[in-house]
């Protein structure tokens, strides 16, 4: 099955911080609080276990699992083995930022302006974040993953592929002259070792291996999809310089499984959920900018644009000079 890019560029995933530890932006005393709610980080949390216990405030476990997240050792949802040494090293980092946190509210630095500020950036941001959050968990269903599949495999249906050897040199001349050695007797693969500029399949007899029409260069693809299987063709000129090449197989694109495209899926739907949120904010606000001489407006997004569009599928790590930057 073969998908097509959605987006120019992916939106960084950055935009889904998943919430850092309001612990490190609202640490509070027993009594005594940034926003004055007092007794914060006294709180029972149902179904949480107590990580550790500062001066009175508790640090909880998914504390220590949402930091590990955050920090990037272990993956947003995944659980955190308590008492390994990953576990010990995030605890114990909680347990400084708490002790300063605390000993800043102490000296009543909290209450001066600049830290009014940085403390309502970092509010806005985790409840930016807490918004994504939820809008991406009640729209990114397995229920809504699944239909996506299905359309997918509706919309972009297997094509064909085919498998093909080149060999790739400076000159429509050489091109020639190896054209006429394969028409002697010629072996292709020899030929491709002794003398292809293309170091991706060179050393593999000029193999590309079965590729889709739409992963090559169009004047390479176009000349390989006309061949017969054992044919082999005039020189083709590309970008790269000249291709003979030669067909060894075809067949129909192997349809990739739900199970091999379900966390592709989820991640364009949670760019896409994203994208939608945010253009519809966009939309519906007034932004006026100190350069600006009126209110901003964007675009809004089709509603349905992200299921009419196909998905791109895995690409390989290194390409063959044939194929597409």
């Amino acid at each position: 099955m073969s998908f097509l890019p959605v987006f120019s560029k992916p939106m960084a995933m950055g935009l889904i911080v998943f919430a850092a530890p309001l612990v490190l932006l609202s640490a509070c005393g027993p009594g005594t609080a940034p926003n004055g709610d007092s007794g914060r980080h006294n709180r029972a949390r149902s179904g949480d276990d107590v990580a550790a216990r500062v001066n009175g405030t508790t640090i909880y476990a998914s504390d220590v699992e949402r930091e590990a997240a955050a920090q990037n050792i272990i993956q947003v949802g995944e659980p955190l083995l308590k008492g390994s040494k990953q576990y010990r090293q995030v605890l114990d980092d909680l347990i400084d930022q708490r002790l300063m946190a605390l000993e800043a509210v102490r000296k009543g630095l909290d209450r001066n302006p600049e830290a009014s500020r940085r403390l309502q950036a970092a509010r806005e941001r985790i409840l930016g974040d807490i918004l994504l959050e939820d809008t991406v968990s009640k729209a990114v269903t397995d229920k809504a993953v699944r239909r996506m599949y299905d359309e997918q495999s509706r919309l972009a249906p297997p094509g064909d592929e085919v498998r093909a050897r080149h060999i790739l040199v400076q000159t429509k001349e050489e091109a020639q002259d190896i054209i006429k050695t394969l028409k002697a007797g010629g072996d292709f693969a020899k030929l491709a070792l002794e003398k292809s500029l293309d170091p991706g399949s060179r050393l593999e007899g000029g193999d590309l291996g079965y590729f889709t029409k739409d992963s090559m260069v169009e004047p390479f693809a176009k000349a390989a999809f006309s061949l017969k299987v054992g044919q082999i063709s005039a020189p083709v000129k590309s970008e790269f310089g000249w291709h003979v090449i030669k067909v060894e197989g075809r067949r129909k694109q192997k349809l990739q499984s739900f199970d091999e495209m379900r966390a592709r899926i989820v991640r364009f739907m949670t760019f896409d959920q994203i994208q939608k949120l945010i253009t519809k904010l966009r939309k519906n606000a007034i932004i006026e900018r100190d350069e600006d001489e009126k209110p901003v407006t964007v675009a809004p997004v089709s509603e349905d644009k992200a299921s009419k569009t196909p998905i791109d599928p895995a690409s390989k790590d290194e390409a063959p000079a044939a194929q597409k930057p």
